[in-house]
């Protein structure tokens, strides 16, 4: 991936989660708003990274899959681009978690 976000994860519920980021040399944010397939402790990733190659990959519905948990989440769509970081608080045990969600831009 060549270009790279700063943001954050945060679930918003036992299987949501909304993951923002700010694009770097714009004023543009984008956010994820996913839903995974299975129920997870509620978590948070203050300083999670978004990896990409252009910003066509951050637009429409996409799948995903990944690892939330013990002390990292890394999330990776269906399209390449990865969200991944440590969490704030450890949560046990860690899951694998697939499902989908959609891209904002503003």
């Amino acid at each position: 991936m060549s270009t790279s976000a700063e943001g954050s994860v945060t679930s918003t519920s036992m299987t949501g989660f909304t993951a923002t980021f700010f694009l770097p040399g714009s004023n543009k944010r984008v956010t994820f708003y996913g839903k995974l397939k299975v129920l997870v402790q509620t978590f948070k990733c203050s300083n999670a990274v978004l990896r990409y190659d252009n910003d066509t990959q951050l637009t429409d519905a996409r799948q995903l899959n990944g690892q939330i948990g013990v002390d990292n989440l890394k999330l990776t769509l269906d399209n390449g681009a990865v969200f991944e970081g440590v969490l704030d608080m450890p949560i046990s045990p860690a899951s694998s978690v697939s499902g989908s969600g959609n891209w904002e831009t503003k």
